[in-house]
């Protein structure tokens, strides 16, 4: 057995310590740390396939060494010296490696996170479905676990349950009690997940992602019977989100998920991380789609293309387009010109 130059607890400490995102564990080289979304090695020595291996087996149960032996990869998520943290466990040209990210402590409030405060008002909803979108590492799963946190303090008392892979926010009952579910552990995927949870009485169902057509329509099924779904998609706006949903099933039953989805639309929340002016972290940019009317005719239409317009002219209903976030985080020197010049659809709208 090699002997382990390395601790695990040690390394996530450092890189929570240096505000990193993500700790990245590869055969061959230091570790290495994303840090407010920039790649950079830690001071430690040069990893090997075994030593990775090492490290990780006491984070791993018989199940998942198991997985992780048929399948070549696996996700859990530990807490670890009271931080949090999500694992994900992989094989790549016969080495170990693993994508380790650095979780939230605590559940932070809606106006802490930069989101518009007509965030807010979505989990009061009764009723009907949630997207929380945006490429990896922008945040879906903290601002969706600041939405339960914001239901647990403020809403209705209720029952909420999670499904996810892995469980990454553990929640404190408060008004509402949880149920906690973690695919491939507690239910064998998202869509059987789901489906049974109709079965146990919940007002608000989590599903950490919508992976396939199954998922899509155990979700949809969900909030069509009258519960509020939350749930996250990897699409960087509003009207992606709506097509992406309808590409994801059969061309025959396009029209019928279109109809489902102009039903039970309530928002779509789609967010991207910024490097912030003064070099201190990140900044949230959200583009917002309350689902008016109009919008529920688009999509029953499958006039796509048509959402941004409704954005733009949604204002005065809560509604943020894209550009217009991140024209006021430019406006308050929040980030540079380069920056929103970089990330605006129409960076020619940008004033002096």
């Amino acid at each position: 057995m090699p002997k382990i130059e390395f601790d695990m607890a040690i390394l996530l400490g450092d890189v929570a310590s240096r505000g990193g995102s993500d700790l990245h564990l590869i055969h061959g080289v230091p570790p290495i740390a994303r840090i407010s979304g920039d790649i950079g090695s830690l001071p430690y020595p040069v990893m090997t396939s075994e030593v990775i291996r090492e490290l990780l087996q006491p984070y791993l149960d018989e199940y998942q060494r198991d997985l992780l032996k048929r399948e070549n990869r696996v996700n859990c998520a530990h807490t670890i010296n009271d931080g949090r943290f999500r694992f994900s466990i992989y094989m790549a040209q016969g080495t170990f490696g693993a994508s380790i990210r650095v979780l939230p402590t605590k559940n932070y409030p809606l106006s802490a996170l930069g989101l518009p405060p007509v965030v807010g008002t979505f989990v009061h909803k009764k009723s009907g479905i949630i997207f929380v979108t945006g490429a990896t590492g922008s945040g879906k799963s903290t601002t969706m676990a600041a939405m339960l946190e914001w239901f647990n303090q403020t809403g209705r008392p209720g029952k909420i349950i999670t499904i996810e892979d892995p469980i990454e926010t553990i929640f404190k009952p408060c008004r509402s009690i949880f149920v906690q579910r973690e695919v491939g552990v507690d239910t064998p995927s998202f869509d059987a997940g789901i489906l049974d949870s109709l079965r146990q009485d919940p007002d608000v169902l989590c599903i950490g992602e919508m992976r396939d057509q199954k998922s899509i329509f155990a979700a949809m099924l969900a909030a069509e019977t009258g519960h509020l779904v939350l749930t996250t998609l990897h699409t960087r706006d509003a009207s992606k989100t709506a097509q992406r949903i309808v590409s994801a099933v059969p061309a025959g039953e396009q029209d019928v998920i279109r109809e489902q989805l102009a039903m039970t639309l309530e928002a779509v929340i789609s967010q991207e991380l910024l490097p912030r002016a003064d070099g201190k972290g990140l900044v949230v940019s959200c583009e917002i789609l309350i689902a008016t009317q109009a919008v529920r005719q688009m999509i029953r239409e499958n006039k796509l293309d048509m959402i941004n317009d409704a954005i733009q002219s949604g204002g005065q209903l809560g509604m943020i387009s894209k550009d217009n976030s991140i024209k006021n985080l430019f406006a308050k020197k929040i980030i540079t010109r380069e920056v929103a010049l970089e990330h605006m659809r129409s960076p020619e709208t940008l004033g002096r």
